[in-house]
């Protein structure tokens, strides 16, 4: 729905000869990207417009389901976007030992059962390096 939306004010008409030039450099560089050693960001680039895609999603939704301003639907989009985020901080900061008393006391077990490896040789012992 939302995409049809924004293509129904895009016409093509609208392409001019820049636009589509335009267009093709983007599309070049990309294509370029792909065959160079930092093909990585083509990945970055996919789960940023991923991303904005679910903003707009959760705009969208926002808009119709609440009497919300425009603007004040984008913000709380981008709130809600962001919970996911503040969930995984949340259980990272807890797994440290200095927050998580349940994670401190697991790391003193796993000490504990720790059995060192190393030989014990009496005070006669010579090494013998030949």
């Amino acid at each position: 729905m939302m995409l049809l939306t924004i293509l129904s004010g895009v016409g093509i008409e609208a392409w001019d000869t820049g636009i589509l030039f335009s267009f093709g450099i983007l599309a070049g560089l990309v294509v370029a990207l792909a065959f160079t050693a930092q093909r990585w960001l083509i990945a970055y680039l996919l789960g940023g417009i991923a991303y904005w895609l679910v903003v707009e999603g959760i705009h969208s939704a926002l808009l119709s389901w609440l009497t919300l301003s425009e603007w004040h639907s984008y913000v709380a989009a981008m709130g809600i976007s962001w919970l996911p985020l503040f969930a995984w901080v949340l259980y990272r900061a807890l797994r440290y030992d200095s927050v998580s008393y349940a994670m401190q006391k697991e790391r003193e077990l796993a000490v504990a059962r720790y059995i060192e490896h190393s030989p014990i040789y009496d005070e006669n012992y010579q090494p013998r390096f030949e």
